[in-house]
């Protein structure tokens, strides 16, 4: 089944030139999220001396909130604490405006050798999840736009039709909800979307769908059954009245316990763009228990899910060194786990194309 299944399926390895471009722009990109990181967390606010009275202080002001700290009178100490603040402040600054202009230039090479993969959208939606913090602690990315992460990791391309999506899914762990809220204070995820594009609403009779003018869609998934901590009630990571509310998927039921996946990717403009979505492994073992326990899966989707299976199964072994036997899959079902002897019977590497 799985020799008559593979035939169907293209997947090319990236040549030296490709992996050796990818790998340089994932290195500068690693170190600008750390640099943007350091400006928004230890150099976020603003920090300088005020007086009160005759006496001098050195105050805290964290961005975007009234409140004040003090750091202590003045003295050579807190002068040494504002000056290590001011010259941090200004090399994560310039480490962050150089490498944005560098990855910039580099853009249409990447777009030129065709690297440039993500749908601009979706880039952007990922793009502002991780910005604001959500991106792999609430939300994590699931669906077809996983390929893209693990193509990436990979150094291989994988067919256009295999990857072909009019939405993005995220899986919602709803146990961080109370983390999310106190650090996200007034935050909403459809407000975010807006954010990326205005045109962004519910669509009539779906709480769990954010979709665009041109019928982009968002869904936030939520796993069925599973014991939230720390949250009652409905699934949704703010109470704006017109936030997403989660829908509930047998096939998503075991995921916030399995291993993440995160990588860099680029989008079809060039940049780069960080990715967290599930271990390939557990992708794969989801879409053949779709397969054989979804009696109401629509066919056509049955049999893409089926060669996804294949697919992403293959490039967990063959390319990324990953085993189905891993005990970091342990908090699966046994039951799920053994879906793997399914996929078992690869065809023979004869090199890029298969």
């Amino acid at each position: 089944m799985v020799r008559s299944l593979a035939k169907f399926l293209s997947l090319k390895d990236l040549d030296a030139e490709d992996v050796r471009v990818l790998l340089d722009v994932r290195e500068r990109y690693s170190i600008l999220l750390d640099a943007q990181k350091a400006l928004r967390h230890s150099y976020g606010g603003s920090l300088g001396f005020e007086k009160r009275g005759t006496v001098e202080y050195l105050i805290y002001r964290p961005r975007g909130s009234s409140t004040r700290r003090s750091r202590g009178r003045r003295t050579t100490e807190t002068e040494k604490i504002l000056a290590d603040f001011k010259t941090g402040k200004e090399r994560a600054d310039s480490v962050v405006k150089g490498l944005q202009r560098e990855l910039e230039a580099r853009a249409p090479l990447l777009r030129a050798r065709g690297l440039g993969r993500v749908p601009l959208l979706a880039a952007r939606i990922l793009r502002k999840l991780d910005k604001i913090g959500w991106l792999g602690t609430s939300l994590t990315v699931i669906g077809t736009h996983a390929l893209y992460a693990y193509e990436a990791k990979a150094a291989v391309r994988i067919e256009s039709g295999m990857l072909a999506t009019e939405d993005v899914d995220v899986l919602y762990d709803a146990r961080r909800r109370l983390m999310v809220s106190g650090d996200m204070t007034g935050r909403s995820l459809i407000g975010e979307l807006r954010k990326v594009d205005r045109s962004f609403g519910r669509p009539n009779g779906r709480t769990y769908t954010a979709m665009n003018a041109d019928g982009y869609m968002v869904d936030l998934i939520e796993p069925q059954d599973h014991e939230r901590i720390m949250h009652r009630g409905a699934a949704r990571l703010s109470d704006a009245p017109d936030d997403l509310v989660a829908t509930t998927t047998d096939s998503s039921r075991w995921l916030l316990n399995t291993p993440k996946f995160e990588t860099i990717a680029i989008d079809e403009k060039g940049l780069p763009l960080r990715i967290i979505t599930l271990d390939p492994r557990v992708y794969a073992l989801q879409k053949q228990w779709i397969v054989e326990n979804d009696p109401t899966r629509d066919p056509a989707k049955r049999g893409r899910d089926r060669q996804q299976a294949v697919l992403v199964a293959t490039l967990a072994r063959r390319h990324l060194g990953l085993s189905f036997d891993d005990p970091a899959l342990s908090a699966l079902p046994h039951s799920f786990r053994r879906l793997a002897e399914k996929l078992d019977d690869l065809p023979s590497d004869d090199g890029a194309t298969w």
